[in-house]
């Protein structure tokens, strides 16, 4: 029977990390500027790893598909021919190739594949892309044969590694409808889109404002863009599914010291909100945003976490990856073990 008060369809919650190292600030931040959280990563991902483990929470980990590699020849080889000229040259991956190291040993910046292995070996986690190259789809001179190629080198990469792609989430959130068609005919399932709010729509880089940036800085911790839940049936029924992003996970901050509690209870109230209405919330940041003060971000993790299984409890609410979540309820039982099952098998 259902506990009292539980809609008639769970709320979802979806956790989603773009997963990127270097790749992904390089035009923004160099490895000197940013060392302690890029090295910070490879406590984070394990410690991020045990504690979805822990109260069985499933999470999407979109890659850059240059992190599959963990030697340098082997990387060089599966560059695509066809490449992005973007007219700012400093966003293009490729002008890095010239100075990366020999292997993950002696550069652990802009290799991941011994950090894939222990994702792929956790339970319930789905490895998805960050495009190939940390591709920008809105940026001028990019194309839609070099985006095709880029998934396509994607693609090769993450099937070398055993991992059929389903799942995609763009880099900083820039897509249009052009680059979804050819996600849909490359065979991906679904994509992370942005929230409804103006906020959020996708902008080529020169849009995003200082004003922009500081308005969605103050939506972490003050109610701008209200819940950002909604309901997978109203998302649309076009492949790839659109499971739009509710809330970036920013992480602790000494700066403002009431900043972490005011985002927990904001993060908390809209889970709520979802769970009673049966709606889906999803949450999103980095791993480098783990990479330094990481006591203190699993412990917010934690206490989100926490507040989830209340929920779920209560509500019956749900953890789903984003390939999972586009599966119906009855493809969705077959394709994973029911937490009540997990839960009954730990208990033992």
């Amino acid at each position: 029977m259902p506990v009292s008060g539980q809609p008639q369809a769970p709320g979802t919650f979806i956790i989603s990390l773009d997963f990127e190292l270097h790749w992904g600030i390089r035009d923004v931040k160099t490895v000197a500027q940013y060392r302690e959280n890029l090295l910070g990563v490879r406590r984070a991902v394990p410690a991020m790893l045990a504690t979805f483990a822990e109260y069985d929470v499933h999470a999407t980990w979109a890659t850059v598909g240059l992190l599959f590699f963990s030697r340098r020849n082997e990387l060089l080889r599966a560059l695509p021919a066809e490449r992005p000229h973007y007219d700012n040259a400093q966003l293009s991956s490729y002008a890095e190739m010239g100075a990366i190291g020999r292997d993950e040993n002696e550069d652990p910046f802009h290799f991941g594949r011994s950090l894939l292995e222990q994702i792929r070996s956790s339970p319930a986690q789905e490895i998805g892309t960050h495009t190939f190259s940390h591709y920008y789809c809105l940026e001028p001179r990019q194309s839609i044969a070099a985006f095709r190629a880029d998934l396509g080198a994607a693609t090769a990469a993450a099937a070398d590694f055993g991992v059929v792609l389903k799942s995609i989430v763009f880099p900083r959130n820039q897509y249009d409808e052009g680059h979804l068609r050819t996600c849909g005919e490359m065979g991906l399932k679904a994509f992370r889109g942005n929230p409804q709010s103006w906020l959020y729509r996708p902008r080529v880089g020169a849009d995003e404002t200082q004003w922009v940036r500081a308005a969605r800085l103050i939506d972490s911790y003050c109610d701008l863009s209200s819940h950002n839940c909604y309901s997978l049936a109203k998302t649309g029924v076009k492949v790839p599914m659109n499971l739009p992003a509710s809330r970036f996970l920013r992480p602790y901050t000494t700066k403002v010291p009431t900043a972490p509690a005011l985002q927990e209870r904001r993060v908390k109230g809209d889970l709520t909100y979802a769970a009673r209405q049966g709606l889906v919330y999803h949450l999103w940041w980095h791993p480098h945003n783990f990479g330094t003060h990481l006591e203190k971000n699993i412990g917010t993790l934690r206490r989100i976490l926490d507040h989830f299984h209340g929920l779920r409890e209560h509500y019956g609410m749900r953890s789903k990856n984003m390939a999972e979540s586009t599966l119906n309820n009855s493809e969705f039982q077959d394709h994973v073990v029911t937490e009540e099952d997990r839960f009954a098998r730990q208990r033992r």
